[in-house]
This record gives C-alpha cells, sequence and structure tokens, in this order.
C-alpha cells in the first residue's frame, strides 16, 4: 500500500500539490490526469527524486529510503549523453548488485542500441533503455511514467508481457488508462483537493 498524507509539493514556483492525500491499494495501480496535472512530479517524490512535504508511506511505515525500495522510469530522469547504454546498464548494476539484464535487453530487441550514447538514441530508444534499467532491479515498488508512449508494437508487447509477470507492485501513470485497465490495474484519477 502506497499512502500520501497532506503531500506539498512545488516544482520552481508552481505549487503542484497542496495538502493532497491518496491511498493506493493493491498490486497495480494507474494514475490518470490531464498533461501538467502532476503525475510525473507524484512519481518523482515517492521516488525520492524531488523534495516535498507531507508523509510518504510504503506498506504502511513511512518512505525513509526510498531509493532503496523503489525504480522509476521516467522521461524526467536525465542521463548523462555521454554514456552509452553499456556503461549505464553497467553503472546500474554495480550500484545495486544486480545480474546483467540479457533477458530484458533480448525483450526489448535492445542489443543493437548497447554501444550507442545516450545522446544518440532516438526517443523509443531511449524509453526501452529507462525500462530496462528499472525493471533490472526488481524492485518492491516500480515506478512507470507513460512507459509505452515512443515504444513500437513489439517493445509494448514486451512491456506488457514485462508487466502481467511481475511479482511486486507496480504504480504507472498514463493518459492512455485503457491498456493498463485491460492488465487489471486500478484506475486512479489525480484530482488536486
Amino acid at each position: 500500500m502506497l499512502t500520501l498524507q497532506q503531500l506539498c509539493l512545488q516544482r520552481g514556483q508552481i505549487s503542484v500539490f497542496q495538502n493532497y492525500s491518496l491511498n493506493l491499494t493493491g498490486t497495480r495501480n494507474c494514475i490518470i490526469g490531464a498533461n501538467g496535472s502532476g503525475k510525473s512530479s507524484l512519481l518523482a517524490a515517492v521516488a525520492g527524486l524531488i523534495p516535498y512535504q507531507g508523509q510518504i508511506s510504503w506498506q504502511g511505515a513511512p518512505l525513509s529510503l526510498p531509493r532503496q525500495q523503489i525504480a522509476l522510469a521516467s522521461d524526467s530522469i536525465i542521463f548523462p549523453e555521454f554514456l552509452t547504454a553499456t556503461d549505464l546498464i553497467n553503472l546500474q548494476q554495480k550500484m545495486w548488485c544486480t545480474a546483467t539484464p540479457a533477458a530484458l535487453i533480448e525483450r526489448f530487441a535492445f542489443a543493437p542500441q548497447l554501444g550507442k550514447t545516450v545522446a544518440s538514441l532516438s526517443t523509443g530508444n531511449h524509453k526501452k533503455l529507462q525500462l530496462i534499467l528499472a525493471f533490472m532491479r526488481q524492485p518492491d515498488l516500480l515506478l512507470l511514467d507513460e512507459p509505452n508512449i515512443a515504444l513500437d508494437t513489439a517493445a509494448c508487447t514486451a512491456l506488457f508481457a514485462l508487466i502481467s509477470q511481475y511479482a511486486g507492485h507496480i504504480v504507472v501513470a498514463t493518459n492512455e488508462p485503457e491498456r493498463f485497465a485491460k492488465q487489471q490495474f486500478t484506475l486512479t484519477s489525480l484530482q488536486h483537493v
């Protein structure tokens, strides 16, 4: 269970959330809302990437070390453009003591991209790299921000197969909830109170 209590969040001079509370139960949740409603900011706060006020709890306890319990695939995470995809995968392996994600690389047909720099990856291949880096950690809570955007049909099929087999909890933020509803995700509208 992921619980947000009295969340206050600002991005620059803009107040994104003011005393916002939300309770997500179950293992598959999909947050929906208009562009600019704060879906990406919410996931970044849960992942511990941006500061907030209020309390975020995971499984009934305050989330004190989110980067150890949570992985996030999001365009809001900026990778150094000079690194290759292999560099980032190797860095992730060393940081989190994970195995080589050979099966993920194969599922996303990503092998031809491994030697390319982040700057030279297409938008779709950049999204695949985000997903590989998040899934390879196998966290208790996986956060996916618009995970199917820019993916080709084969990569979308791979993504939804991975989601259906994933043992942990997943929270998705999307503007395309129909595909996730078919995967038994509980839809939650992001509404500011």
